[in-house]
């Protein structure tokens, strides 16, 4: 039995990046995805994800810093356009000191904002219309990472540095020890590490090994909406966009992208509980879609008030929306 140095399993965005820079320092790895490589069933798919430094914790800003520099090594060395600069305009509700989480987290970090208040909401985006205790922080660096063409791109340029893609092999067990080893469908594969980035099959991984994470999956949808006049969504005139004022039900979008003539509006958050992933298509959403168009109603001119495309998602969520990152005991 061959043995690497690492395993990663899972081929959505951030094991394909794990796996890229595995392979770049020189590291004997594989990469296992259980569906097809570009599948649609979990969390990277899709045509654009928003990508900013506005973040309301400090150390994201940090990241992020770093994160843009990678993908333009990734672009340099790919020669494909991955990243389209919008900008990003945030809503956000003022705190006690009269900032925003945003704002305080880019001034921290010195990263450049404009801060605008109802006023000049209203004079730049005549479309959108808040009442409240608000601000709008707009981020010049933001805009959309195109996700597929990006998956796509580091999974070639994974290969391309020596290492191998096994999609359509599913990891059916880990067994840990000084040489950890991965069952599959197929066969078995031995390595010194193993990193697990399988987000909502997580717990279908950790719980033979006695493990639990408080993850919550669920099933999103992305709704794209048809505006009345295309020139007022589309980017240079509109940017990536996301309003977190009513912490209940924030939303996100996107200037005119991904479908030609259709706005981007999702909610973030939400969605339907599943306690197993592989039923996402079996349980009804409108729920969600009935709440963006209610937004649409109350804080946006211009847009029709039915979706004309609808798409499923899943995200898995801990209690503190960050990231798990950690060893296994053993």
């Amino acid at each position: 039995m061959d043995k690497y140095d690492a395993i990663v399993v899972g081929a959505g965005i951030e094991g394909s990046a794990a796996a890229y820079q595995l392979a770049v320092r020189g590291q004997r790895s594989l990469l296992f995805e259980q569906f097809d490589a570009l599948h649609t069933r979990g969390s990277s798919h899709g045509a654009s994800r928003i990508t900013r430094m506005a973040y309301t914790q400090q150390y994201y800003v940090e990241m992020m810093k770093d994160a843009f520099l990678m993908w333009a090594d990734i672009e340099r060395d790919s020669g494909r356009q991955l990243f389209l600069q919008t900008g990003i305009l945030g809503i956000e509700a003022l705190e006690e000191d009269g900032q925003t989480p945003s704002e305080r987290a880019l001034k921290q970090s010195h990263v450049p904002l404009e801060v605008l208040d109802k006023e000049k909401l209203k004079c730049r985006y005549p479309n959108l219309r808040f009442s409240g205790n608000i601000k709008g922080v707009h981020e010049k660096f933001a805009g959309i990472l195109f996700a597929d063409r990006a998956k796509r791109t580091i999974q070639e340029l994974y290969v391309k540095n020596g290492g191998t893609l096994k999609a359509n092999e599913e990891v059916i067990g880990v067994r840990p020890g000084r040489e950890v080893t991965i069952e599959t469908a197929r066969t078995s594969y031995k390595a010194d590490r193993v990193i697990l980035t399988v987000g909502p099959w997580t717990q279908h991984l950790l719980s033979p090994l006695g493990l639990s994470l408080p993850l919550q999956i669920s099933r999103i949808v992305v709704c794209y909406w048809k505006p009345d006049n295309l020139k007022e969504w589309e980017p240079g005139r509109f940017p990536t966009y996301y309003d977190s004022s009513d912490k209940g039900s924030m939303v996100y979008g996107s200037p005119v992208c991904e479908y030609p003539g259709l706005f981007k509006l999702c909610l973030s958050g939400g969605g339907v509980l599943l306690s197993n992933p592989d039923e996402r298509d079996l349980v009804d959403d409108t729920l969600s879609v009935d709440i963006v168009a209610r937004y649409i109603r109350e804080h946006i001119t211009g847009l029709s008030d039915k979706p004309s495309i609808v798409e499923p998602c899943m995200v898995t969520r801990t209690p503190d929306f960050d990231y798990v990152i950690d060893y296994h005991p053993e």
